[in-house]
């Protein structure tokens, strides 16, 4: 898939564009996401539920992003994100069911590590009270799965450490005389089976240099085969985040 979809994305982006920031700018901010998980975890004809299962619940997770801008039209602008996506469970249930080699058969302990960084390369190619950013997102996960029995010793563990390039586009609408705007975010993969997406809904108060933001925010991820497990897997739910424009 990695190779495949990293063709896609630079014929994709490989087009001139003429329209950049003026000045040099960026964003610094930090956020807070308040999701809850559904889906699976598929081992062969096996699968562990993430909430029936697993008892993965609603939780809080953090962010933190920032963006570099610049005039010069024929190199990306920049943007940086770590999002901490660490949960656990110790009161999941399984009845006989073989995942990853191993028969669970009672009480559970989950640990799930979703976390992951995206780099994001894109052009502005709008600039004025529309904005329109398009270009690619690399997303490079470093996390596992680890479910355990509380009764016992059989322990299931699976890496989590994969790098997928995804399309990735912005727009916004910026509401006159009111410092406020409305926008949307989404990174984008679907090739061969496997598909990702990670979208974002809007609202944004800008007060000077500062802004408040609130908003929704959902993670979709459809990939098969990493580390012998299918992953299908959904986080969704509200956000808000505080930062600065500059």
């Amino acid at each position: 898939m990695k190779k495949t979809a990293l063709a896609a994305l630079f014929a994709a982006t490989s087009f001139s564009v003429s329209s950049h920031a003026d000045v040099i700018g960026g964003t610094i901010e930090a956020s807070y996401w308040y999701a809850g998980y559904s889906g699976q975890f598929i081992s062969g004809s096996e699968q562990l539920d993430l909430e029936d299962n697993l008892n993965l619940g609603d939780e809080g997770f953090t962010e933190v992003a920032a963006s570099f801008e610049h005039p010069i039209p024929v190199l990306p602008n920049i943007r940086v994100r770590h999002i901490n996506l660490d949960s656990s469970a110790p009161d999941g249930n399984a009845s006989n069911i073989d995942f990853d080699g191993v028969n669970f058969d009672g009480s559970l302990s989950t640990k799930l590590d979703l976390s992951h960084n995206d780099y994001i390369l894109y052009y502005e190619i709008l600039d004025n009270w529309v904005t329109i950013d398009v270009g690619i997102d690399v997303k490079q996960f470093d996390g596992e799965l680890e479910v355990s029995e509380n009764s016992g010793f059989d322990v299931s563990r699976t890496e989590i450490d994969e790098v997928v390039p995804m399309l990735y586009g912005a727009a916004s609408f910026e509401m006159p005389f009111t410092g406020m705007s409305a926008g949307a975010e989404l990174s984008l993969i679907s090739i061969s089976g496997d598909s990702l997406h990670d979208a974002k809904l809007r609202l944004r108060q800008n007060i000077g240099l500062a802004f408040a933001e609130i908003g929704y925010r959902q993670i979709a991820i459809d990939i098969e085969d990493v580390s012998d497990i299918d992953i299908d897997a959904d986080i969704s739910g509200a956000y808000i985040s505080l930062g600065l424009d500059f």
